[in-house]
């Protein structure tokens, strides 16, 4: 079994239904052509591909994929060209150069925990600056689900739908009622979700427990979300690297810190505007966000 690493310079063709993808991926060895499915696959990505090379009778030499990972651009030249390749609306080449020169390695954590910080940059504004934060979440929220709602046996179709319909609310579905899923969303069988519901008893057992830094930082969550609270902030008051910190919250919780706090505030306003009588721009400040607009467009994120 053979294992390659780099970018996808081009989908040539994907069904979106199974998943089954042909692309170019450049390399350090150039550019090969890759086939398989891919749970979730874009443009300027970086992928991590287990498989075997095949020579195909027509189009020649072919990595046949088993295996894909999505990994995190590694450098700052592959930062600067995920962010510039496109999947950002509003982000070309130039303006992807432009932030990571100003925010080098940082520039992910930037735009996930302070995207205000983007407006530091000449050309982008405020407005601008949310508005990238928002697709960067909105992108890594949708590869997530369909990575989640693909263990399940779940096709890309599919699981897209019920990404639509329950946004970052999915989860807690899942884990919950399932049989949701039957009434709100047309084409899944009811038979079909008790398989999922065994999974997913089962995963529930194994995954009970958090260790004591996650579990600490879930009651500060609820105790101060209203608050500037971001990984580095927590980090630096556990004594703890950012990086692995993030990584074991993920790990545990589901999703990231920063997908978890919104979800809190979200969770919370929605409280509010169901059961008391507060104008909008009160909930938002209520729950830590200054920006009206931005509040809006984050619950509507989570809620749809």
């Amino acid at each position: 079994m053979d294992s390659i690493k780099g970018y996808v310079e081009h989908i040539v063709y994907r069904n979106e239904e199974n998943g089954y993808t042909v692309l170019n991926l450049n390399n350090d060895d150039g550019e090969v052509t890759c086939v398989g499915k891919f749970h979730y696959v874009e443009e300027g990505g970086l992928l991590k591909l287990t498989g075997e090379y095949t020579t195909h009778k027509l189009y020649g030499l072919q990595f046949k994929v088993e295996t894909s990972e999505v990994c995190e651009p590694e450098d700052l030249v592959s930062i600067e060209r995920y962010l510039g390749s496109g999947s950002i609306k509003g982000v070309g080449a130039s303006l992807a150069g432009k932030i990571v020169k100003k925010f080098k390695e940082d520039t992910f954590r930037i735009i996930e925990e302070e995207p205000e910080r983007l407006a530091e940059v000449k050309g982008v504004s405020q407005r601008k600056a949310r508005d990238i934060a928002v697709q960067m979440e909105e992108k890594r929220d949708l590869r997530d689900a369909l990575v989640f709602l693909q263990q399940y046996g779940i096709s890309n179709t599919l699981a897209v739908k019920i990404y639509e319909t329950y946004g970052g609310g999915l989860y807690g579905v899942m884990k919950e009622n399932p049989y949701r899923l039957a009434e709100d969303i047309h084409g899944i069988k009811t038979a079909f979700i008790s398989e999922i519901t065994e999974i997913i008893a089962c995963m529930h057992e194994e995954d009970s427990q958090y260790t004591p830094v996650v579990r600490q930082i879930i009651a500060d969550v609820q105790l101060n979300y209203k608050e500037d609270m971001n990984l580095k902030t927590l980090a630096y008051k556990y004594h703890m690297n950012a990086s692995y910190l993030g990584q074991i919250f993920q790990k545990e919780v589901g999703c990231s810190f920063a997908r978890y706090l919104s979800n809190t505030k979200n969770g919370i306003a929605k409280d509010l505007i169901l059961n008391t009588n507060m104008k909008i721009n009160d909930i938002a400040r209520q729950v830590g966000y200054p920006d009206t607009s931005y509040f809006y467009r984050k619950f509507k994120q989570c809620y749809g």
